[in-house]
C-alpha cells in the first residue's frame, strides 16, 4: 500500500481546473466478462433498491478492526483487499459493522484505528477499503480537521466514493454547504446521493434544486421529488407573474415524477392535486409547443391512474386542453416537420403517412418510427425493404463473436437490433434481417434475433429452411457461453 498508485492520487492527478473529474474517469474498470457497473451504480442500487443486509457475516471485517487496533496495519490492509476481492461490499454491512464497534470498544484502540483509517484514505488502491476507512472514521470520537475535510472533498469527486464521503462530510459544521458544493460538480450517482442529502437552507439552494439538482446522467426520476418538495415547486407556481420558463420547467420536472419507479413519485405527495391544478392554470396561458402538450398528455395519463380527490376535475381540464384546436394544430405542424408522431397517434390524428415519410428520409436516426407503424401492420413490407437496402447486411453478418457493441463502429448493429425486435409483431416478414442478426458478432443482436424467432414460434410460424440453416450454423460456431446454452432450445 503506497501513495503512488493510490485512488486518492489518481483523483488528484486527474482533477480539472474547475475541480471536477473528466467524464471518462472511472474507478471501476469494465470486466472482461459479466455485468459492468458504472462508478457508484452498485452502491446506488443497494441504497435505493436493496437496503442493508440482514444478519450479515462481518467476521472478516471485525478481524481487520482487531488487527489494526494492534497496529498490524499491513496485515489489516491485505485482509481488507482479500475480503473485498472475494465479493465483499461495504455499504450493506456498514451499519452492522458500526454497531459491532460500539459493542466491542474494549477490544479496539481508537487511536490506532484512526491512524490506520486515515492512511487508507490516501494510500489504498481499493475503493471498498476506502469506504471501510470512512465507515470507521465516522464513528471515532475525534476532532474533525481541515486536512480530513479536504481529503474527503477530493475523494468525493469520484462518483464511486461520493456517498461514503457525504456520510462524514455531513457531520462538519458547514456540512450542508459542502454537500451543495459537491452536488454542483457531480454528474452521476454521486450527484443523486448529494441531492438526496442536501437541505434547501437558502433560496439559492432551493432554486438550484428546481432548475438543475434533479438532472443527472443516470435517471432524473431519482431526484425529481426531492426537487419538487425541497425546491418548493408549488410555491413557485403560485407566485404572481410566473414566467414561461418556470412553467416549462415544472412540466419537465413533474414528467420525471409520474411513476413510482425507481423511487416513489407524485403518487405519494400529499400536495399533488393542488400542484396539478395550479400547473393547469399556467398551461391555459402558456401551452403552445409540442413539449407542452406532450407533458400534458403524460400527466393526464398519470391522473387517470391516480386516486386524487380532484381527479375528475383535473381530467376534464386536461382533456379540454388536449382536444382543443391549439393542441391539434401544434401537433399537426410538428408531424409535418417530422416530430410529434407518438402524440399525434394518441390523439387520433392521421400520422402514418408522415411517419413513413420521415422514416424514408431519416432511417438511421428515426428508426423508432417502426414502433408506430409495425403494430398496425402498416408499411411493413416497405419498412423491411428499406432497412434491407440501407444496412450492409452481408458485411454485418461476419459470424458470432463476443462483442458488446458499445462502440460507434457498431452503430448499424444497434439499428439492426431495433428493427429485428420490431419484427416480432409481423411473423414471417424480414427473414433476411433476422438471419443477419443471428450471424452478427454482437452478442445482444444475436439474442434479440433469437427473441424474435421465439415469438414467431409461439405464433405457430413455421421457420423457413434458410432460417433453420442459419440457426444450425450458429450452433456450431457460437462463442458466447450463455447464448450457446440458449441455442439448445432452438
Amino acid at each position: 500500500m503506497t501513495e503512488n498508485n493510490s485512488i486518492y492520487n489518481r483523483i488528484k492527478n486527474a482533477m480539472l481546473a474547475d475541480g471536477t473529474l473528466p467524464e471518462d474517469f472511472v474507478l471501476r474498470e469494465a470486466p472482461e466478462q459479466g455485468l459492468a457497473f458504472a462508478d457508484g451504480a452498485m452502491d446506488g442500487t443497494i441504497r435505493y433498491h436493496m437496503g442493508p443486509t440482514q444478519n450479515p457475516d462481518i467476521s472478516g471485517l471485525t478481524l481487520v478492526l482487531e488487527m489494526a487496533s494492534q497496529e498490524r496495519f499491513k496485515d489489516s490492509a491485505n485482509a481488507l483487499i482479500t475480503h473485498f476481492q472475494n465479493g465483499g461490499v461495504m455499504l450493506p454491512v456498514m451499519d452492522a459493522l458500526q454497531d459491532w464497534v460500539y459493542d466491542h470498544t474494549e477490544k479496539l484502540s481508537p487511536e490506532a484505528l484512526g491512524r490506520f483509517a486515515r492512511t487508507l484514505l490516501v494510500q489504498s488502491e481499493d475503493a471498498e477499503s476506502i469506504k471501510f476507512a470512512i465507515t470507521v472514521l465516522e464513528i471515532l470520537d475525534q476532532e474533525p480537521t481541515q486536512e480530513l475535510k479536504d481529503i474527503l472533498l477530493d475523494l468525493a469527486m469520484s462518483e464511486e466514493l461520493t456517498l461514503f464521503c457525504l456520510f462524514m462530510l455531513a457531520n462538519f459544521e458547514d456540512g450542508n454547504d459542502l454537500i451543495f458544493s459537491l452536488a454542483r460538480k457531480l454528474r452521476g450517482w454521486g450527484k443523486i446521493h448529494a441531492v438526496s442529502m442536501l437541505r434547501a437552507e437558502t433560496p439559492e439552494i432551493a432554486q438550484w434544486l428546481l432548475k438543475d439538482g434533479w438532472k443527472n446522467e443516470i435517471m432524473p426520476e431519482y431526484s425529481a421529488m426531492v426537487a419538487i418538495k425541497r425546491g418548493k415547486l408549488l410555491d413557485n407556481l403560485m407566485q404572481d407573474n410566473v414566467s414561461r420558463d418556470m412553467y416549462s420547467l415544472a412540466g419537465e420536472l413533474m414528467g420525471a415524477a409520474l411513476t413510482d419507479s425507481p423511487v416513489q413519485g407524485l403518487s405519494g405527495y400529499k400536495k399533488t392535486g393542488e400542484l396539478l391544478a395550479v400547473y393547469l392554470d399556467l398551461a391555459e396561458k402558456y401551452a403552445e409547443k409540442l413539449e407542452d402538450y406532450s407533458n400534458l398528455f403524460d400527466i393526464r395519463d398519470f391522473v387517470q391512474k391516480s386516486q386524487l380527490e380532484n381527479k375528475d376535475v383535473l381530467l376534464k381540464r386536461f382533456t379540454e386542453l388536449l382536444e382543443g384546436n391549439s393542441c391539434r394544430s401544434c401537433v399537426e405542424q410538428a408531424m409535418d416537420m417530422g416530430e410529434g408522431f407518438y402524440l399525434g397517434k394518441a390523439l387520433g390524428l392521421d400520422y402514418a403517412a408522415r411517419a413513413m415519410n420521415t422514416l424514408r428520409r431519416e432511417w438511421d436516426t428515426k428508426y423508432d418510427m417502426i414502433d408506430l407503424l409495425l403494430p398496425e401492420k402498416q408499411y411493413a413490407d416497405e419498412i423491411i425493404s428499406l432497412f434491407e437496402a440501407e444496412l450492409p447486411l452481408d458485411e454485418m453478418a461476419t459470424g458470432p463473436a463476443n462483442e458488446m457493441g458499445n462502440d460507434e463502429k457498431f452503430r448499424d448493429y444497434g439499428i439492426l437490433s431495433y428493427v429485428v425486435q420490431g419484427l416480432q409483431m409481423v411473423p414471417g416478414k424480414g427473414e433476411r434481417l433476422i438471419c443477419a442478426g443471428l450471424y452478427s458478432p454482437v452478442i445482444g443482436t444475436r439474442n434479440i434475433a433469437l427473441n424474435t424467432i421465439d415469438k414467431w414460434r409461439q405464433a405457430d410460424y413455421q421457420l423457413t429452411s434458410s432460417m433453420t440453416e442459419t440457426l444450425e450454423r450458429l450452433k456450431k460456431h457460437e462463442v458466447h457461453g450463455p447464448t450457446r446454452k440458449r441455442l439448445e432450445k432452438f
